[in-house]
């Protein structure tokens, strides 16, 4: 659990947590940068933050209702991430038809002459 987690859980701020940690009160292990603190740990806590044995059920029933929090939260972006790639599909397959596109009109055969002539030869044969 995180320090976060653990101050939910047990209804305490988290630089009491934090405090509890550095009093040797509260064992956690640092990684990546981040405190990871074992529930079973959270025992020892006893009086020092109002944590009784009684409270480790409740402790249990709330770190398991994060856990599944946490499992909601990451299919929930899953499902988006897996949406968002098949957008990025649709658009670089439109890309590479406009592309395509772009290329065929540069490549067509244009006339050699100036604007001005085609104008004057379309409206002289509009006259004619």
């Amino acid at each position: 659990m995180t320090i976060a987690e653990v101050a939910k859980v047990t209804g305490k701020s988290e630089q009491s947590i934090r405090r509890a940690i550095k009093a040797k009160k509260l064992k956690a292990r640092l990684i990546d940068g981040h405190y990871e603190i074992n529930k079973n740990d959270l025992r020892a806590l006893g009086d020092y933050h109002g944590v009784s044995q009684s409270d480790s059920q409740t402790i249990d029933t709330d770190s398991q209702a994060i856990v599944r929090e946490k499992d909601v939260l990451i299919e929930l972006l899953r499902q988006q991430l897996t949406e968002k790639d098949q957008q990025i599909s649709q658009q670089q397959a439109i890309i590479m038809q406009l592309s395509r596109n772009q290329q065929l009109m540069l490549e067509a055969p244009k006339e050699r002459r100036g604007w001005w002539s085609r104008l004057f030869r379309k409206s002289s044969d509009v006259t004619n």
